[in-house]
């Protein structure tokens, strides 16, 4: 009996104190939702990424910052986007790779433009594709 008193009575004071918070002044307005930003009408993205010498660099990564997905390039230097989410408009493409500089683009289409990244100061190749830094930036053992 005493265990049904103290159901009845917690579910009585849980139905009065939702009514008050129903119930609002007559002279408060509701504020209306902010609207979504805008988004870019494609799901899919494409773009070539080259170094300084027009050829395609493999490997490359690409990061979409709005939906924090990360792709990489194919061995022709092009990268494809695809997302299940609308793509805000205004996101930051960042694009890296290996040896050379860091790019952040502003996507305002769904198109990019092609990127074009610049080697780093003191990076060499090796013929076989290989990473052969030419300055120290360390500790010499002699």
């Amino acid at each position: 009996m005493r265990c049904t008193f103290t159901i009845l009575a917690g579910l009585g004071l849980c139905l009065l104190s939702g009514q008050a918070l129903a119930q609002q002044p007559a002279g408060t307005a509701t504020t209306a939702p902010e609207p979504a930003p805008p988004v870019l009408e494609c799901q899919t993205l494409t773009g070539v990424v080259t170094d300084e010498n027009q050829q395609p660099l493999t490997g490359a990564t690409v990061v979409v910052q709005g939906i924090q997905d990360a792709f990489s390039t194919n061995s022709e230097g092009q990268y494809i986007i695809t997302t299940k989410k609308p793509i805000p408009q205004a996101v930051h493409l960042q694009i890296s790779a290996a040896g050379y500089s860091t790019q952040k683009l502003v996507l305002k289409a769904c198109q990019p433009p092609p990127v074009a990244l610049q080697t780093l100061p003191g990076t060499r190749f090796k013929r076989d594709g290989r990473i052969k830094k030419t300055t120290s930036t360390g500790k010499i053992k002699y």
